[in-house]
């Protein structure tokens, strides 16, 4: 199994970073389809089974999908997408221990609602990594918390000394939606892209 980006996909991603950079103004309005291509789709199963995650409410594994069948599966999923009949499935909540005592909690999607989230952030991603400050280090692709620390090292090695650190208090839990579904619309007119977003964070 290869999580190497396929050149299409990979072509796809080079020209929406591209028009976003060149125009930071425009807003992507034929979106949605690229979500249900069955490469992309392919792709994110990939990526999706590659983190090992555990089944969602509905109980179903990356083993039970094989079983009946990948292709037909993710056959059956990109019609769902693309007849607009997809809908997500309730999260799976867990709680983590936290390194410095308490608990996290953590949501687990289904593994259907995975791939389809993977499928919308390979088409997603270069749109708004156009727009990030390069000063930016989480959850951005080729980047880690190593790169930030040696960002750190080096202002330290500069002469920079004075050190904020801040941490917002279950901030993903809080997160306004109507204002994060604005800041999302700055760039995505797509409709269908927006309404699969919004079910996203409404999911119970």
């Amino acid at each position: 199994m290869s999580l190497t980006t396929p050149e299409k996909i990979e072509m796809l991603q080079r020209k929406l970073y591209a028009k976003a950079k060149a125009e930071p103004g425009f807003r992507f309005y034929l979106l949605y389809d690229k979500i249900y291509r069955s490469d992309i789709l392919a792709h994110a199963y990939e990526l999706a089974k590659a983190n090992k995650g555990a089944p969602g409410v509905d109980g179903v594994t990356f083993e039970t999908v094989e079983a009946a069948g990948v292709e037909a599966w993710l056959t059956a999923l990109g019609e769902e997408l693309r007849g607009q009949t997809y809908r997500p499935q309730p999260v799976r909540r867990v709680t983590i221990p936290k390194p410095g005592g308490g608990e996290r909690p953590l949501g687990i999607p289904t593994i259907r609602d995975r791939v389809v989230q993977t499928a919308a952030k390979l088409v997603l991603e270069p749109v708004f990594e156009a727009d990030f400050a390069s000063e930016a280090y989480g959850y951005r692709p080729g980047r880690s918390a190593l790169d930030a620390v040696r960002r750190v090292h080096g202002h330290l090695k500069s002469g920079y000394t004075d050190v904020v650190d801040a941490d917002l208090s279950k901030y993903f839990d809080t997160i306004p939606h109507d204002e994060l579904l604005q800041c999302v619309a700055h760039r995505i007119s797509d409709k269908q892209v927006l309404a699969l977003i919004k079910m996203w964070l409404k999911t119970p």
